[in-house]
């Protein structure tokens, strides 16, 4: 396997994370290539270029969009640049990963579905809880039927930041939990309604309670806050003869019956290292026409967004929202799909 050679757009906090992993990908197994670094940053390229060492360092992507020595892009700009930045490597037929979200509307987001399947190229979304251990323990778990019927599940995803400028806290906390129900449920939800709040003056809403509705009546209650001083990334599934809970930061699993408790050993993984390697071997099969399972393609990025937009939908109009699903996005739930410079640092 030939390596692909991937660029980083955005090299803030979470860009730095995946320069470090890339660069990991490479030492140990060769599947990929560190290329270039680009953020239109002077100082934050001079803090990479201290950490990282003698790289391609570059202030803007266009270069990049004509230069043949690159295959594929992992997007880490800022939520409001993806669709941007993402349609144009497509259209310059590039591989991309981008991080959640997929884009800001769902129209943005289909329109990249499109354009990577118009191009033939891979489309990928930063869904990392796609390679968490314990979160594929706990579908295993679920699919088993050890719960038994399932009744409801309960996310928790909370964590302090001081107020934010230009975000909110659906956009950026709410697509890990929509993500890992529907690769739990195998099912989007039908139903949105949501309640949210900015406390502190910041442009946004800082904690919000969502309820979606799935057609067989299971319903998933999340809960997003940059507001609680403790970080938690917890999912609990209930069900009639057990109850599941999992902390996704230690991907630990406990099973917890009337007459016992139960620990599930999982061996914990690193998502992110892992997403890498699943985009690049993605990008081999893709050039040489083998068939693959792409585990957080650009339509499963779509569902997601369009949860997103119900949510926010929801706070504005204090209502329910309905949701409608594509059918082609339906089918793709539980099984994957074969086949202006504006700022770009950004911390996911």
């Amino acid at each position: 396997m030939m390596p692909v050679n991937m660029s980083v757009i955005g090299a803030g906090y979470w860009g730095k994370k995946v320069i470090r992993e890339i660069m990991d990908v490479s030492r140990t197994t060769g599947q990929v290539n560190l290329c270039s670094i680009v953020d239109n940053s002077p100082s934050m390229l001079e803090q990479c270029r201290k950490e990282f060492g003698p790289l391609d360092y570059r202030l803007s992507y266009q270069g990049l969009l004509s230069d043949s020595a690159t295959s594929a892009v992992h997007i880490c700009s800022p939520n409001g640049t993806h669709f941007e930045v993402a349609s144009r490597f497509l259209r310059s037929k590039k591989h991309v990963l981008v991080e959640k979200p997929l884009a800001l509307r769902s129209r943005e987001a289909d329109e990249l579905v499109r354009l990577a399947e118009t191009n033939r190229k891979v489309l990928a979304v930063g869904h990392v809880h796609r390679f968490n251990n314990g979160v594929k323990e706990l579908k295993r778990v679920v699919d088993s039927g050890l719960l038994g019927d399932i009744y409801y599940l309960r996310l928790q995803w909370t964590g302090f930041l001081p107020p934010q400028r230009d975000r909110d806290v659906i956009t950026d906390l709410g697509p890990h939990p929509f993500d890992i129900c529907n690769n739990i449920l195998g099912t989007w939800p039908t139903k949105i309604s949501c309640r949210g709040r900015g406390y502190r003056g910041g442009s946004g809403d800082e904690v919000a309670f969502i309820t979606a509705e799935h057609i067989d009546g299971v319903n998933a209650s999340i809960e997003l806050s940059w507001l609680d001083s403790e970080k938690h990334r917890d999912v609990t599934v209930v069900g009639s003869d057990a109850v599941a809970r999992l902390d996704c930061l230690d991907q630990k699993l406990v099973l917890q019956r009337s007459d016992k408790t139960e620990t599930i050993l999982t061996v914990p993984s690193n998502t992110l290292h892992e997403e890498i390697i699943h985009f690049a071997e993605c990008v081999e099969n893709n050039s040489t026409s083998e068939p693959y399972s792409n585990l957080s393609d650009g339509a499963i990025g779509a569902g997601v967004v369009r949860l997103l937009e119900a949510s926010k939908r929801s706070v504005s109009e204090e209502r329910t929202i309905q949701v409608s699903i594509p059918e082609s996005e339906e089918l793709i739930a539980s099984e994957p799909a074969q086949t202006g410079f504006r700022k770009l640092s950004a911390y996911h």
